[in-house]
């Protein structure tokens, strides 16, 4: 085809990005299909860990991943604009920034918080669905926090200090255990009374997390009421004002911030879409999850309305994701059919939901996945490892390793499950003497190595014998019993003596007189001939044991008696094969690595080879005890002590920006920080 196949994606979020990611590796290999995803953000957001960041447990950073470092080896082209309408007839998307146009288009811009008519919702609460609200809130509790210090009022000071979150499902709950370990470091900033804090979880049904089994909501109820949080439910609100919640009994609840968390609908951009209407601002789709009346036009994630065993579509993270699956499937297969290539089957869509996991703060948690339920340490362990699973998914180990440092590794206020054991940072300059040391004592291994001949071609310090150290032993024993054995048989007539003396016996005693030395003479050989072969086989041991210490007599007695049998395989196809490249090679290596680690450069990558060798040190009985400082040493070095009075300080950020720009790092996701991204514009 002359023209390409032009397929948009509305919207960054779980399904956008899934879907992205499916339509990458269907079409990597062809430039028949250009895939473009609009978004008004630069990042995509992960928007069920919100309330950490309004709860001040982690950096915005951490609900953050750049569509830069999600595509950064893929064919899709990132468009940041903000979509306002599409013309269906001329099948172009419009946007604040340009038009774009398309043959297919899926639209995943997800929901926003509903608020039912309710009166004063809008202007008078916080919402919590994208990271803007999240900060609004944290923002908010800080200054609420600063002014009550401030009060010299205890009733308005009391108020300043109350919070009330509208609404006991996931998101709501998920806040109030942010705020029950928040709320206490923020009277300790400004040095208030933590007993003049209330906080409130008000919810309209009679429980709490309704999607959850009976048990789990109990759990949560009284971890929540353990901690000072109390919970009303059957609570309607039927209006807000400033700082006052009015229910539907008549009582009000006054709280110097209040929080709506109390449901979720399409967003007002499908609102504005000529599409089939199904419930609460969300659009139907057939189960195909195509828009009714549209060959083209497919929905995924939140603002999808379909109904499945007489239930809608729930509007949580496996459902945008499954339904931004079979969109994309679907999708593909009218687009295979237009290029030619073998398509598939339309897949209707068939949900299958794992189940559930709710955070209460970083330290709790209650779940019920798989038809097994869990709660505290087990639950936010699996919450953990739920998250890391996406994490691999869309920005590889990198994704992982962050999330693991700012969820457990940098953690404040011991706010995570194994508290905070792994927090405590030591600054890289207490590092620098051990750094310098560490370099100065493989600097001087290499040079007296050096002055013992290492770098002579005529001496061979690194080969192994292969042969095991008794083998020279056995060989010369061997030869002392062939050495016997000849004696043996030249004492043979010893034997025809013996049966002469028989018959001399017989004929009389003066014949076996004269026999009985000859006899002897053969004893006596026989017994020279072993001791010969005794001082061989002692000879040949110490000769043995001599060869196998020359190595480890550089370092010192060593630790294994011999080298291990994988060492002495491996050594023995290399190592021997070229004796004096490896002997010079390890000391120009110790030299080197004791250079950079002085200097501090290329730190990370020295402390690392400086342990790696130090296990081949061990397991080729190369080396005694000490070397076992040499290994905690470069441990420690690996968390970056070069860029402390050292050259990484200048070396590191060249070759971030080097390595970032290469194909290799964009594909593998190994990049350092964010990508060197080389934009094509978009047409």
């Amino acid at each position: 085809m002359d023209q390409k196949i032009r397929i948009l994606i509305i919207g960054g979020g779980y399904a956008g990005v899934q879907a992205a990611k499916a339509f990458h590796k269907a079409y990597r290999k062809t430039d028949a299909v250009e895939v473009t995803l609009l978004d008004k953000n630069r990042f995509h957001t992960l928007m069920t860990e919100l309330h950490e960041i309004a709860g001040d447990r982690v950096p915005q950073a951490s609900v953050k991943i750049s569509y830069d470092r999600i595509f950064s080896g893929t064919s899709i082209n990132v468009v940041h604009d903000e979509v306002t309408n599409i013309d269906f007839d001329d099948r172009v998307v419009e946007g604040m920034v340009g038009e774009y146009g398309y043959d297919y288009v899926l639209i995943a811009t997800g929901g926003e918080p509903a608020d039912f008519g309710i009166e004063g919702i809008r202007d008078h609460t916080f919402s919590l669905w994208s990271l803007d609200d999240a900060l609004a809130i944290r923002s908010h509790l800080e200054s609420s926090f600063r002014k009550a210090s401030l009060e010299p009022d205890p009733e308005k000071r009391h108020k300043l200090m109350s919070v009330c979150v509208a609404g006991a499902g996931f998101t709501g709950v998920e806040l109030v255990g942010e705020l029950i370990e928040f709320l206490p470091s923020l009277c300790e900033k400004y040095d208030l009374d933590w007993d003049e804090v209330q906080l409130y979880n008000v919810e309209a049904l009679g429980h709490i997390l309704p999607i959850l089994p009976e048990k789990q909501q109990e759990k949560a109820a009284r971890y929540m009421e353990k901690k000072g949080v109390e919970i009303r439910t059957n609570a309607l609100i039927t209006k807000a004002e400033e700082g006052v919640f009015h229910f539907k009994d008549g009582t009000v609840l006054e709280a110097g911030t209040l929080v709506w968390t109390c449901g979720v609908k399409g967003n007002c951009f499908l609102g504005c879409l000529d599409l089939k209407e199904g419930k609460a601002g969300r659009r139907e789709v057939d189960e195909y999850m195509r828009s009714p009346g549209h060959e083209n036009i497919f929905l995924a994630g939140d603002g999808v309305w379909f109904i499945e065993d007489g239930k809608p579509v729930p509007q949580i993270v496996e459902a945008a994701e499954q339904t931004a699956e079979t969109a994309a499937h679907n999708i593909m297969v009218a687009v295979d059919e237009k290029l030619g290539r073998k398509s598939g089957e339309l897949r209707a869509y068939r949900g299958s939901y794992h189940g559930y996991m709710v955070s209460i703060g970083g330290k709790y948690a209650v779940s019920h996945t798989g038809g097994i339920s869990l709660s505290g340490f087990a639950a936010v362990a699996l919450k953990h490892l739920v998250n890391l699973y996406y994490q691999s998914g869309v920005v590889g180990i990198n994704g992982m390793w962050a999330y693991l440092k700012h969820e457990i590794l940098d953690i404040r206020n011991k706010r995570s499950l194994i508290g905070g054991f792994a927090a405590w940072k030591t600054p890289n300059y207490w590092l620098i003497p051990l750094r310098i040391y560490l370099g100065v004592m493989w600097f001087l291994q290499g040079i007296s190595k050096m002055r013992s001949g290492w770098m002579n071609p005529a001496n061979d310090f690194v080969s192994v014998k292969t042969p095991s150290p008794g083998s020279d032993a056995v060989a010369a024993a061997s030869e002392a019993w062939e050495a016997g054995s000849e004696a043996a048989v030249e004492a043979a007539p010893a034997a025809d003596a013996t049966a002469a003396a028989s018959e001399a016996w017989e004929a009389g005693s003066e014949a076996a007189a004269e026999a009985a030395p000859a006899a002897a003479d053969a004893v006596a050989a026989a017994s020279e001939a072993w001791d010969v072969s005794k001082e061989a086989a002692v000879d040949t041991i110490a000769a043995a044991s001599e060869a196998v210490g020359e190595a480890a007599a550089a370092y010192g007695p060593a630790l294994l008696d011999q080298p291990w049998s994988l060492y002495t395989w491996f050594a023995s196809l290399t190592v021997n094969q070229a004796p004096y490249f490896f002997q010079a090679g390890i000391v120009i290596f110790e030299i080197l690595i004791g250079l950079a680690l002085v200097g501090g450069a290329f730190t990370w990558l020295a402390a690392a080879a400086s342990f790696l060798f130090s296990i081949m040190l061990i397991v080729g009985a190369m080396t005694d005890a000490s070397i076992f400082w040499y290994m905690v040493a470069a441990l420690a070095m690996l968390g970056g002590a070069g860029r402390s009075f050292g050259l990484d300080y200048w070396i590191m950020p060249w070759c971030k920006k080097q390595w970032n720009s290469t194909r290799l790092a964009r594909r593998s996701y190994l990049y350092v920080g964010e990508p060197t991204i080389r934009r094509r514009k978009s047409k």
